[in-house]
């Protein structure tokens, strides 16, 4: 297998952001790995594949997701079946920091690891 590339993880990425803007479950579902480890302002969550679909379902509204863009990424290949990718965006006025890791299982790329904070 080929080592991780920025520009596949890069659209891997924006593919997620993209099922978040648009409320697709099942893309969402189809790039992450269960269960995955999500951090923020509000703590450490390891959520299942259940609870991610409760979550994206309970959603009222993906306004805040609609401008999201990628800034100033930044990838670092951890090996042949890891990488991180870290990049900003700006979420109603306010920047955010995220990381995301990505793994290859069974030769398809998931999510493992999201982590999203406001930058002060």
């Amino acid at each position: 297998m080929n080592a991780p590339n920025k520009e596949e993880i890069l659209n891997l990425e924006n593919r997620y952001w993209d099922a978040m803007k648009t409320k697709d479950v099942e893309a969402a579902v189809s790039l992450t790995k269960f269960p995955c480890t999500v951090t923020g302002p509000d703590g450490v969550r390891s959520i299942d594949e259940e609870q991610y679909r409760q979550m994206m379902s309970s959603m009222t509204s993906t306004d805040h997701f609609k401008d999201i863009e990628i800034n100033e990424p930044q990838f670092t290949v951890l090996n042949d079946d890891a990488a991180l990718l870290t990049y900003n965006i700006e979420v109603k006025g306010m920047k955010m920091l995220d990381v995301s890791t990505w793994v290859r299982e069974n030769g398809k790329w998931v999510c493992a690891y999201h982590s999203e904070n406001p930058l002060h």
